[in-house]
Order: C-alpha cells, then sequence, then structure tokens
C-alpha cells in the first residue's frame, strides 16, 4: 500500500510538544515580532531562537506547516504571494471555503515536500523569498540554513495555548510581511474574546464544568485522544470543560474500556478524522459500542468545524473556536450566534462576504475535509 504522505506532517499537532521539549523548551520561545530593518533587509528571531534575515520586501513565500496558509490569510498580503505549501494544506482548502476566497490557492506548488522531508532542488525552483516551517523539525531547519533560503522556524506556544500560538504567529508573519497594523487587530480581538469567556466562567466551580473529551485521531480501529500539553487540552480546559483524557501525556491511543471509565458527557471530533457525529449517535462504527457512552445518551456529540483551516489545531478562525467551544460546553452561559459571529469576522478580517450556506458550511465540514490527514490504524504523535 502506497505510504500516505500526510501522514508524519500531521502527526506534528501532538508530537511537536515532544520534539520540541527535547530541543531544551523551545516551545516557549515565541517572538515579540520586533525586527530590525536596514538597507532593504529585515532581522528577526524566530521561535526557534534563531536570528534570521530576510528581504525587506518579500515577493514569494512557501509555507510548509498545514495551518499557515489560514495565518498567512489574516495578514491581508496578497496570497499569490505564496508559490508553495504542504500537500496537507491543500485537502483542507480544497473541502472549505477557502477555496471560494481564494480561488486556485489549492493549486499551489505541493511537489517539493513529501511528509516532513523537503526536495531542496524542487524548493530553489520556487525561488522563495520567505519559508516559514514548523521549527521542531530539525531536518529542514538544518537543510534550509544550509541552502541559504531565509526561513522562520514557527512552534507550539504556552503548552497547547492555541490562541497565544496563534497570537506570536500573526507577530512573525506581521513583522516579515510588514503587516503589523493588520495582524495586530485580529490579535487584540482574540484578547478580547478570551478575556469576554473568562469573565463569564470566573468562579465556576468544578462540579459545573461537563466532563468533556476530543476525539483527535479516529477510525474503527484506532481511538486518539489528546492530553496535558496538546491543543485539544487548552482548548476543553480554557471554555470551562473538564478533560477527561488530560491525564494523557500530549496524545495517546486508547480502547472502549477507557472511555467508558471516563464516561464523559460531552464529545468533539476533530475535523482531521473522517468520523461524523451521526457515526457516534447511530454506534455504526464496527467493534465499538458508544451506546452506553454519556455524551451519546444525551446527544451531545459535535464536529469541530473547518473555516480557513480545521480548527482544532491554531488557525486564523482560533478566536472563533474560543466561542464555539465555550457556546456548546456552556449553552445556559453564552448565546453566541455562530452564524453571525463567523459572517462579521469573516467581512472584518478576511474581508470576505460569507453567504449564510458558506457560513454553515464551516460548521458542518464534510467527511472528504479529513482526507490525506489520519491513516486508517496510525499512532498520533
Amino acid at each position: 500500500m502506497k505510504k500516505n504522505i500526510f501522514t508524519v506532517f500531521v502527526f506534528l499537532l501532538a508530537g511537536s510538544l515532544t520534539t520540541l521539549a527535547a530541543m531544551g523548551g523551545a516551545e516557549d520561545h515565541s517572538s515579540s515580532g520586533e525586527a530590525e530593518k536596514d538597507s532593504g533587509i529585515i532581522t528577526l528571531v524566530d521561535q526557534n531562537g534563531d536570528t534570521v534575515t530576510i528581504p525587506a520586501n518579500v515577493e514569494r513565500v512557501v509555507l510548509t506547516a498545514l495551518p499557515l496558509p489560514s495565518i498567512f490569510a489574516l495578514t491581508g498580503a496578497d496570497p499569490d504571494m505564496i508559490v508553495g505549501m504542504h500537500p496537507g494544506s491543500k485537502s483542507a482548502i480544497a473541502n472549505s471555503v477557502m477555496n471560494d476566497m481564494y480561488p486556485g490557492l489549492a493549486d499551489r506548488e505541493t511537489g517539493f515536500i513529501e511528509g516532513t522531508d523537503i526536495n531542496i532542488e524542487e524548493l530553489f525552483m520556487l525561488q522563495p523569498d520567505l519559508v516559514i516551517y514548523w521549527g521542531a523539525y530539525s531536518n529542514q531547519r538544518k537543510m534550509l540554513q544550509e541552502a541559504g533560503i531565509p526561513a522562520i522556524g514557527v512552534g507550539t506556544q504556552g503548552g497547547g495555548d492555541a490562541l497565544l500560538t496563534l497570537e506570536t504567529w500573526l507577530e512573525l508573519m506581521g513583522t516579515a510581511l510588514d503587516r503589523s497594523s493588520e495582524t495586530g487587530r485580529v490579535i487584540e480581538y482574540g484578547r478580547a474574546a478570551q478575556a469576554e469567556i473568562d469573565e463569564v466562567l470566573q468562579g465556576l466551580d468544578d462540579s459545573d464544568k461537563p466532563s468533556t473529551m476530543i476525539l483527535f485521531n479516529h477510525d474503527s480501529k484506532t481511538i486518539v485522544v489528546p492530553g496535558e500539553g496538546h491543543y485539544g487540552n487548552w482548548w476543553i480546559n480554557t471554555t470551562g470543560g473538564r478533560n477527561v483524557s488530560e491525564e494523557v501525556k500530549v496524545t495517546a491511543q486508547v480502547d472502549m474500556e477507557q472511555i467508558y471509565q471516563w464516561n464523559p458527557e460531552i464529545l468533539f471530533i476533530s475535523s482531521f478524522s473522517a468520523t461524523m457525529p451521526e457515526d457516534i449517535l447511530e454506534n455504526s462504527i464496527p467493534g465499538q459500542d458508544w451506546s452506553q457512552v454519556e455524551a451519546v445518551k444525551r446527544g451531545q456529540v459535535y464536529k469541530i468545524p473547518l473555516g480557513v483551516y480545521r480548527w482544532y489545531p491554531p488557525s486564523g478562525d482560533a478566536p472563533l473556536m474560543l466561542k464555539w467551544m465555550a457556546l456548546h460546553q456552556h449553552p445556559d452561559l453564552f448565546d453566541y450566534d455562530m452564524l453571525e459571529e463567523i459572517t462579521s469576522f469573516y467581512k472584518e478580517f478576511y474581508g470576505y462576504d460569507l453567504s449564510e450556506d458558506q457560513a454553515m458550511s464551516i460548521l458542518k465540514p464534510v467527511r472528504e475535509a479529513a482526507e490525506g490527514t489520519i491513516t486508517s490504524g496510525a499512532q498520533s504523535r
């Protein structure tokens, strides 16, 4: 069977934290986005702690980390600047509203990278002024540095804090592309959304928090859940829930017996998995009986949305994910109209007028959007 070229890269969503920790805590090497400009050159420090020199007028960009095209979109820079991306980014774009927003973006070159391995000759053919890559991958870091290609390494910040991670990526991109004014507005919006949610949840007792679980990777043979240090754990806790799998370190594969012991009241399914809520609710997955799980009894099984990118990792839509999670965990405390929230956000920050059908498609991602991301039986790292 041909090896799935996306599998290794998708594993970064869990494995990045472990890898970065081995690099001496590099996951907390956030950058302020400040830089020195001199004679047409920008010098900044990336999230590996490397001092990077790039042209002041970047025109050709390659993005090798999956969520980065969605972050790029928030800068307001011309998407035609993107000349290459990872195939895993392409699959999300092709099955999302981003395909309508940026026609032709899904056709950008992807052949220069397979999994985490870059073909440097093919990358050179793209003539990039700047490559933004996942900093934990030392093979990419070494190759790009030796080739003399200006490259910025990014990584997860704050132990899985998706909003902080988005902020730091926006700061770096804003500096590199001279779009700090635009990215600063998004950062302010995200912080305001977080403060609003924090205020409502302030003083909430643990007994008032639902027991919640996220299926990060799931099919009939594989159940992978997030724990401490992973995005899913942060999403649940910061929006007023109790992650039943918090004892897990980053991610782990578990069985149904463990699920029965945890017995979550709410179940979320990431868009990296082809599993849909109806598969769980109708108990149609071979070899798995979900009928006795409390979330199924309550009908509280939800698919995590997909907008400019999948909402589970940091993406351009991370502030919307905050509101969506808070609403689903505490519908008695929050009354967000998510169609309105999405439409307003896209208008203000992407400059795009969504139709009602497009906004609804974000909240109801299709099964096909998971293709090429996680394979059956793969152990997520």
